[in-house]
């Protein structure tokens, strides 16, 4: 396994970096950034690399790949785009969805000298109680989850908690420019042809997106990367940016060998071979780069 870092071994794509820190410092007004290719093509490295540079800029990033298991719904999204914003700038949001998922037990009596348990919701939203902080400044979640049998109550607590929760982004962004990345995009929807959105596209694309492209988060930046992605239509056109990434070449692939890799004793022949083995792919080079590089290190001394 190679120590080094992505930095040092990032190669070409500087077109995308530079539109990309064209958008994130208000340059140019694409400020949704579709990144629509096939598989290993580096479309996470490239998003791994965006996320770097956007904090070496003190940005404020995001990045959630929906390959990683988990089941995205309203409030995983939410606790999750929270924690990596910094959850002090969400204490507002964190007592709102402990307001949301607390149970309160009242007990009633009833008639003939019975009683009945009623199970509803805690205080008033947006209050902090007493118990609640969790050190510093900072609100404790209490983890719960949005559970019940009434689809209009749950769409009214969803509602609440994600106004909420862009009420403290719009505070955050008028301080620092935000990034959202969301790889693996395709997993957002429930079709594997066609575009069948899930309760995680509604939310990126009818919350988030909508609101970056009526102009109510300014300083926000989001990217949205997979081997399909949803289509966006005219109303979007203004502010969608596409990103194209294309196979290596021939000296992309001499570059990041020799310099990037430090082989540089490879020859021209040898450079021609990997090229055809790899076909500008780079997920295949970046393996080969591994093997190459860990086969050309001096054996260790083991005279202990």
């Amino acid at each position: 396994m190679t120590t080094r870092s992505i930095q040092e071994l990032f190669v070409d794509r500087l077109i995308q970096l530079d539109r990309f820190r064209r958008s994130l410092e208000g340059a140019s007004g694409r400020r949704i950034i579709l990144i629509a290719a096939g598989p290993g093509m580096g479309k996470s490295w490239l998003l791994r690399q965006f996320d770097y540079d956007a904090r070496a800029r003190g940005a404020r990033t995001v990045l959630i790949d929906f390959s990683d298991g988990q089941a995205y719904d309203v409030l995983t999204l939410v606790r999750r785009c929270r924690d990596a914003l910094g959850p002090e700038h969400f204490n507002r949001l964190t007592a709102a969805v402990n307001e949301a998922t607390t149970p309160r037990v009242v007990i009633e009596p009833g008639g003939q000298g019975s009683a009945s348990l009623n199970v509803g919701a805690g205080a008033q939203v947006g209050d902090i109680r007493a118990g609640d902080i969790a050190g510093g400044s900072i609100v404790r979640d209490n983890l719960f989850i949005l559970q019940t049998d009434n689809p209009l109550v749950l769409q009214a607590i969803e509602d609440r908690i994600t106004q909420v929760f862009f009420e403290c982004v719009a505070d955050l962004a008028a301080e620092a420019r935000i990034l959202f990345q969301f790889d693996t995009y395709e997993r957002a929807s429930q079709a594997s042809d066609g575009w069948v959105p899930t309760a995680a596209d509604r939310w990126v694309s009818g919350q988030l997106l909508a609101r970056i492209r009526d102009g109510r988060l300014p300083n926000t930046v989001a990217v949205l990367a997979g081997r399909r992605l949803p289509e966006f239509g005219a109303d979007w056109a203004q502010v969608v940016g596409r990103l194209e990434l294309n196979l290596f070449t021939q000296a992309d692939v001499a570059e990041y060998l020799r310099e990037n890799r430090g082989l540089s004793t490879l020859t021209d022949q040898e450079i021609q071979t990997l090229f055809n083995a790899v076909q500008g792919n780079p997920q295949l080079l970046g393996i080969i780069g591994d093997n190459l590089e860990q086969t050309s290190r001096p054996a260790p001394d083991d005279d202990w």
